[in-house]
């Protein structure tokens, strides 16, 4: 028997190893269905203070950012809850509700039960738009776009553990938005050749782009206005590549078609992306200032410890 069991465990091993799309922001199923799941926990990705508007938009927005980071389309969503308190059940549905009409999904099930801290699960099923866009595309002399500024959601996570007194809401990182259409938009065009969402901080996540390219990013300061971190008193750059959980996109697009896209992305959407860098032979992630480059140390994202702190 122990020998038997040993060769189901190696099977199941080996089965899971197979699956090539492990990894990247969604899995794709029958080459037409996306599936993303997140968990979102109490005193790790959210404080118990923090309201539950907040937590819900959050479980929503990381979730549907990765389906639109393979420029994808959401439709459906599973709901998994535990809760520490069931009265919060009465609150949390409205919440659903109003998620569901503003990322346009259905929810189409769902589990619920009891627990000492609240857990909150969601997974999303997508359909894939005209094109897949994975993190591994990125071509040398392709020009590195982002969808929005960073550096804001740092600044209110360390408002909200009281690590600055800043002048900005303590729950504005709860509050952005995935970047679903435009996700979509750039599924349905030619020319885009990577993308995945900014959930861990820009170095880290276009380090992924890079790794799983086998190319060289290059971030361009000269391309960069940084000017409206200056009030908050950081130090814009370092705060513009490691602010997590942006959920903005970080996509890459080829050279020749870029001021077209960028242009008809303003036009059909009133979003202007902003270019930041290039894409080289090599690898790794560099901060090109001043006719020099630099390598990157990548850091981002850390999520609240069980004492509700970094």
């Amino acid at each position: 028997p122990q020998e038997q069991n040993a060769k189901v465990n190696n099977n199941k091993k080996s089965i899971i190893n197979k699956n090539k799309y492990i990894g990247d922001d969604a899995a794709l199923i029958y080459n037409r269905l996306l599936v993303s799941k997140d968990i979102i926990s109490e005193n790790i990705h959210f404080l118990p203070s923090t309201p539950l508007k907040y937590v819900i938009h959050k479980l929503f927005t990381c979730n549907i950012s990765d389906i639109a980071s393979m420029g994808a389309v959401s439709k459906y969503v599973l709901l998994g809850l535990a809760l520490k308190d069931k009265s919060y059940l009465k609150n949390i549905i409205p919440l659903i509700e109003e998620e569901c009409n503003f990322y346009n999904v259905e929810l189409a099930g769902g589990d619920t039960a009891s627990s000492e801290r609240n857990f909150f699960s969601l997974t999303v099923l997508g359909e894939k738009g005209r094109n897949i866009i994975y993190r591994s595309g990125a071509e040398k002399g392709d020009i590195i776009f982002i969808s929005r500024p960073l550096g804001r959601c740092r600044i209110s996570l360390e408002k909200e553990l009281n690590q600055n007194s800043c002048n900005i809401d303590k729950y504005y990182h709860y509050s952005v938005n995935a970047e679903d259409k435009l996700g979509i938009y750039l599924g349905s065009i030619d020319g885009i050749t990577s993308m995945t969402d900014i959930s861990d901080g820009l170095g880290v996540d276009l380090n992924n782009i890079a790794l799983s390219s086998n190319k060289k990013a290059v971030i361009e300061y000269n391309r960069l206005d940084l000017s409206y971190l200056d009030e908050y008193g950081i130090d814009n750059f370092d705060y513009f590549i490691s602010s997590g959980e942006e959920f903005a996109l970080v996509f890459t697009v080829k050279n020749y078609l870029a001021s077209k896209i960028q242009k008809d992305i303003l036009d059909y959407l009133n979003i202007n992306i902003i270019p930041v860098g290039r894409i080289e032979d090599g690898s790794g992630i560099y901060l090109e200032k001043d006719g020099y480059l630099q390598k990157i140390d990548v850091a981002g994202y850390e999520h609240f410890n069980k004492n509700g702190s970094i």
